[in-house]
């Protein structure tokens, strides 16, 4: 397994497949493919009962490991773990019990303040159902305060609903992040939706609704990743099995385009596999085009959890 992380503008490597025929979306705008340019194992070992990430935190090259451990923990709260990039994963920079008790009625995630300074991101927390109100709800743990004082709690203008990921997103103009719902099933014309409340409302004011270029699908996995210059975020589906060449495939739509236009569709050098979180990652040095992570959680050789990082290069 390789340890070195090779710095993505070295050429070569990563130019052997070409872009997928893009159904129902426009051409992508190169030609390329995903190749693997970090893969190690960490210092976790395989644990079932809570939530593995890659931080957009990329300060030292690499982003940090957060594992997010909701349930099973000895005092019954929500516990951080944090292994740092800089260590390719072999420390623990961070481990503790946060202000919020083990919870499953919802999605737990992180959000950068600042992702170049090398700064934690806040943790929160989207409850998706059994709320008072009947509405989604937004709950928000500062690291400023290392996890033990929410600085937000809030019904949203959305109801409870199933079928589609949640997340929030930080964008340019700072302030609270944007609450994005990615509707995954049950649409009215089959379409994958993007429906996004905006932080500057505190959630209460939605700013896009709209059906994508995507079909629903199941095969995968289905998130968004922030465009710096964009005022929304890009749309992201990482099909994971049933691909025509038995490999992963990377499909991404446009914020900028309201999600109608698809700007990259490629094959990768991963093989389909489902043992663990994938995800793209923004912020990698000297990229324009978002890298491809995948945490390896279950079913790894030496009984802990291992990092595999892609990057795009054209050809």
């Amino acid at each position: 397994m390789r340890h070195l992380f090779i710095p993505p503008y070295l050429p070569a490597l990563l130019a052997s497949t070409a872009v997928l025929a893009a159904a129902g979306g426009t051409p992508a705008a190169a030609q390329g493919t995903y190749a693997r340019v970090f893969e190690r194992s960490t210092t976790f070992a395989l644990e079932p009962g809570g939530a593995w990430s890659l931080s957009s935190n990329v300060a030292s090259g690499l982003p940090d490991l957060v594992f997010l451990k909701t349930s099973n923990t000895p005092s019954g709260r929500v516990e951080v773990h944090v292994a740092p990039g800089a260590t390719q994963y072999q420390t623990r920079g961070l481990e503790i019990a946060t202000t919020f008790a083990n919870e499953s009625d919802g999605t737990w995630g992180l959000v950068n303040n600042d992702p170049g300074t090398g700064a934690l991101p806040d943790l929160y927390f989207i409850k998706t159902r059994n709320t008072p109100s009947g509405r989604v709800e937004v709950h928000i743990a500062s690291a400023a305060s290392n996890y033990q004082a929410r600085t937000v709690e809030t019904a949203t203008t959305f109801a409870s609903e199933p079928g589609g990921v949640w997340a929030l997103v930080r964008h340019a103009g700072g302030g609270l992040p944007d609450l994005v719902f990615v509707k995954t099933s049950g649409t009215p014309d089959g379409r994958v939706e993007v429906h996004i409340a905006s932080g500057a409302s505190r959630w209460q004011a939605r700013t896009l609704e709209v059906p994508t270029t995507f079909a629903s699908e199941q095969n995968g996995t289905w998130g968004i990743v922030a465009d710096p210059a964009g005022s929304f975020p890009d749309l992201y589906f990482i099909k994971t099995a049933s691909t025509p060449g038995g490999t992963v495939e990377v499909h991404i739509a446009s914020g900028a385009s309201r999600y109608q236009s698809r700007t990259l569709e490629v094959a990768t050098d991963f093989r389909n596999e489902t043992d663990g979180a994938w995800s793209l990652l923004p912020n990698l040095p000297r990229t324009s085009v978002p890298g491809l992570a995948y945490i390896k959680t279950s079913n790894t050789p030496n009984g802990h959890v291992e990092v595999h990082i892609a990057q795009f290069g054209t050809r």
